[in-house]
C-alpha cells in the first residue's frame, strides 16, 4: 500500500482545534516552484502576517484555491517477533509452571495483536529453539519466520500459532537473532518507506543444560556475541534496531544487548504477579508502537509538466467527527505545534511535530490530506 493512496487509521481520540485556510483570490496558489524563479524556498514558507484567514472561512479541502488534494498514511511499522519458548518459559515436564511466565506473556502477545490500536503496525512471529538435537536446533533457519509479517488488523493467524505453541528446550538466542535480523533486513529493502524493528522477547541468558552443566551449546552462542549481531544490524543500511523485552530480573545482559541495537534499554517484564505480567508485557509492547509510529508522510508527485510549490501546500487533520483542521507550517516545531518539510530546499516528506504527532496518533478515525493549491499557512515571521 502506498503511503499516498491509502488513509491511515490514527490511534485514539482526541479534540482538534481548527484552523481555517486562507484561500482568498490571490495567486500562490498552482504547482509551479517554490518563489519567484519557480524554485523551492530554503527556508520553507513564508507568510509573514501569520495569515490563517478569517473565521468562517472555507473548509480547507474544499476551498476555491485547492488544485488537488491526496491522502496520506503515516509511516507503517514492521515488528519482526523472535519469541524465546525455552524450557524455563513453563516446561512443566522440566519444572516450570507456565502460569508464571508463559501463558501470562503469550495472552500480553496475544492482546496486543489483536488490539484495534496496532491498527497500521503489521508483526511477523518466530519462537526459539526450534530442531530436535543441538545441531539442528542451532542450525535452524531462523531467518523464515513461523508467520509472515501479517497485518495486525488481521491478527488471527498470528493468535493461533501462539496458541497451538508449548515452551521447551534451551536457548539459541545468537542463531535466532541472527535469523530475525535477515528477515528483517529482506522486509526493510522492500518496504523503503516503513520502519522495520525485531524485537526480541525471552526470559535468560543464551545457552542449554548440557550433562548437568550450562554451556553455550551453539558455536558463540553468548551475550557479547548476540550484541555484537545487534549493533552490525543497527549500523548498517537499512538499519535494523532491536527491541529486547526481558521476562524476569536478568537485566544487565539483556541491557547490552538493546544497547547495542540501538534501542538503550530492555524493557523488563517482572513475573511475581501472572496479572501484573501479562499487562506489564503488554505494555512493553505498547511502548514500541508509541515510539515508532513516527509522523512522516511522503509528498506524493505533482501532477505531469508541473514543479512542487513548496508554498502552496497544507496538511489537513479530518477527525473522527470529520471537522477539518488545517495544520500550521512550523519549520523548528516551535511549542510542539504544526508540520516541516524534511529539507525545505528538496522536501521529500512533510514531517508532523510532537504535539500535533501525538494527536494524529490519538484520533482512529481520523485522517490525514496534502492539499495542494492554498497558500501555505505558516507561523508568523
Amino acid at each position: 500500500m502506498s503511503p499516498r493512496s491509502i488513509v491511515f487509521a490514527l490511534l485514539v481520540s482526541a479534540p482538534v482545534t481548527p484552523l481555517l485556510v486562507a484561500c482568498s483570490g490571490d495567486d500562490g496558489s498552482q504547482f509551479q516552484g517554490g518563489n519567484a524563479n519557480g524554485a523551492a524556498n530554503p527556508a520553507g514558507p513564508q507568510n509573514p502576517n501569520g495569515d490563517i484567514g478569517g473565521i468562517g472561512g472555507p473548509q480547507p479541502t474544499s476551498a476555491a484555491c485547492v488544485t488537488s488534494t491526496a491522502n496520506a498514511a503515516l509511516t507503517p511499522v514492521n515488528l519482526v517477533v523472535m519469541y524465546d519458548k525455552s524450557g524455563s518459559m513453563g516446561d512443566t515436564s522440566q519444572g516450570f509452571d507456565p502460569k508464571v511466565k508463559w501463558i501470562p506473556v503469550t495472552t500480553g502477545m496475544k492482546s496486543f495483536f489483536s488490539d484495534p490500536k496496532s491498527v497500521g503496525i503489521a508483526a511477523s512471529l518466530q519462537f526459539f529453539p526450534q530442531g530436535g538435537d543441538l545441531a539442528s536446533v542451532c542450525g535452524f533457519d531462523y531467518a523464515t519466520p513461523k508467520v509472515s509479517l501479517t497485518p495486525l488488523a488481521t491478527a488471527t493467524p498470528l493468535v493461533t500459532t501462539l496458541d497451538a505453541t508449548q515452551p521447551s528446550g534451551g536457548t539459541p538466542t545468537l542463531p535466532a537473532i541472527e535469523g530475525a535480523i535477515k528477515y528483517a533486513s529482506s522486509v526493510a529493502q522492500q518496504r523503503l518507506n516503513e520502519k522495520t524493528f525485531v524485537v526480541l522477547v525471552t526470559d535468560g541468558d543464551p545457552g542449554f543444560g548440557i550433562n548437568g552443566q550450562f554451556a553455550a551449546g551453539c558455536a558463540n552462542n553468548d551475550i557479547p556475541h548476540v550484541a555484537a549481531a545487534a549493533k552490525a544490524a543497527a549500523a548498517a543500511n537499512p538499519a535494523i534496531k532491536t527491541y529486547v523485552i526481558g521476562v524476569g530480573l536478568d537485566v544487565q545482559n539483556l541491557d547490552a544487548i538493546a544497547s547495542a541495537g540501538g534501542t538503550n534499554k530492555a524493557i523488563m517484564v517482572p513475573v511475581s504477579d501472572p496479572t501484573q505480567t501479562k499487562t506489564v508485557f503488554q505494555g512493553a509492547l505498547d511502548s514500541i508502537r508509541t515510539d515508532n509510529l513516527s509522523c512522516e508522510l511522503a509528498l506524493p508527485p505533482p501532477p505531469d509538466g508541473k514543479a512542487l510549490d513548496t508554498n502552496a501546500v497544507n496538511v489537513v487533520f479530518t477527525n473522527g467527527s470529520g471537522q477539518e483542521s488545517i495544520l500550521t507550517y512550523n519549520a523548528t516545531c516551535t511549542g510542539g505545534a504544526g508540520w516541516h518539510y524534511d529539507n525545505a530546499a528538496s522536501p521529500s516528506k512533510i514531517e508532523l511535530c510532537g504535539s500535533t504527532c501525538t494527536q494524529a496518533q490519538a484520533d482512529r478515525q481520523g485522517k490525514l490530506t496534502i492539499a495542494f493549491g492554498c497558500r501555505t499557512v505558516s507561523v508568523p515571521r
